[in-house]
């Protein structure tokens, strides 16, 4: 599978009413275990079957930090950004399969960006009883090319 920007959850986070500062975005991680197939239409996590959420026991959804969105002129570009995300230390036994951005609509996540394929080749990552941090590009976490 490719990374993959899911439309719903895109106009939200473009949106005055319920983007990042106003709604409360997530970072989220998908197990190895998960026979989820994501779908840029998908508009929920909840209801979709075969999704596994990492469980072990210090694991917990982790708040995005510094959220912006900028208009680069001189390259015609869209940038997203938000700050690395340190989950902290994860007991080792269980593997992320994806890291997704999602907002959380009173526990109705509205996904918006999943990502399970980089260049490092860090996912999928057995997680091994040490911190756990994703560290965004320093070019952001999602850019647009405007042609």
């Amino acid at each position: 599978m490719a990374n993959i920007v899911f439309n719903k959850g895109l106009a939200e986070w473009l949106d005055p009413a319920t983007g990042p500062g106003v709604g409360d975005w997530e970072v989220i991680l998908e197990r190895s275990t998960s026979s989820y197939s994501p779908d840029k239409d998908d508009e929920s996590l909840l209801d979709k079957g075969g999704w596994v959420e990492i469980t072990v026991a210090t694991y917990a959804r982790a708040d995005i930090a510094n959220e912006s969105f900028a208009a680069v002129h001189a390259s015609d570009l869209a940038k997203v950004d938000i700050d690395d995300v340190a989950f902290g230390s994860l007991e080792a036994g269980q593997t992320v399969k994806s890291i997704i951005v999602a907002r959380n609509d009173a526990g109705n996540y509205v996904p918006f960006l999943r990502i399970d394929t980089d260049d490092g080749a860090l996912l999928p990552r057995a997680l091994g009883g040490g911190a756990f941090t994703v560290q965004i590009n320093a070019s952001g976490l999602l850019t647009f090319a405007q042609a």
